[in-house]
């Protein structure tokens, strides 16, 4: 894994691992003890902030910092390889898992992706993938260069 694919899915799992109200909770502003005046102040005061429970992750939920690395199983148990990337939708979704598959100890993984909603939950909290290794192996390469992607086609480069 390069050091920027690195970076980016740390980035990607700490954003998805830290609650929105987490360092951003606001304190209530006192009443104002000052009598009214006739004239109304230039800039009049926000309403008080209220005080709201922590939030939790739920039963539905995993953390991305939980799937990184995780190795995903096929409906037989047997290994077929780990997650080495997330694929987020601006709007925060996970849509497209990319794992590795088809090395020995992580060298020389083939990167192919599948969509979120076909990985289930299986016995022992594993994450199953209903194929077949080789036909794992047999999917196309999921490019995670963007750049790349968006030139193909083009006989001209910049």
């Amino acid at each position: 894994m390069t050091f920027k694919r690195f970076m980016t899915a740390t980035a990607i799992a700490a954003a998805l691992a830290v609650p929105a109200s987490a360092g951003f909770a606001q304190t209530a502003t006192p009443p104002n003890t000052n009598p009214p005046t006739l004239a109304p102040a230039p800039h009049a005061a926000a309403p008080a902030a209220t005080t709201q429970a922590a939030r939790h992750i739920a039963n539905n939920e995993t953390r991305a910092s939980k799937l990184m690395g995780s190795a995903v199983y096929d409906s037989a148990d047997q290994k077929l390889g780990s997650i080495s990337d997330l694929i987020v939708d601006h709007d925060g979704r996970v849509t497209d898992v990319v794992i590795g598959v088809g090395s020995f100890l992580g060298a020389g993984d083939k990167q192919v992706g599948v969509k979120m909603a076909d990985l289930k939950r299986g016995k022992d909290n594993h994450l199953v993938y209903s194929t077949t290794k080789d036909a794992l192996k047999q999917m196309p390469s999921y490019d995670l260069n963007y750049d790349a992607a968006a030139r193909s086609g083009s006989s001209t480069q910049k």
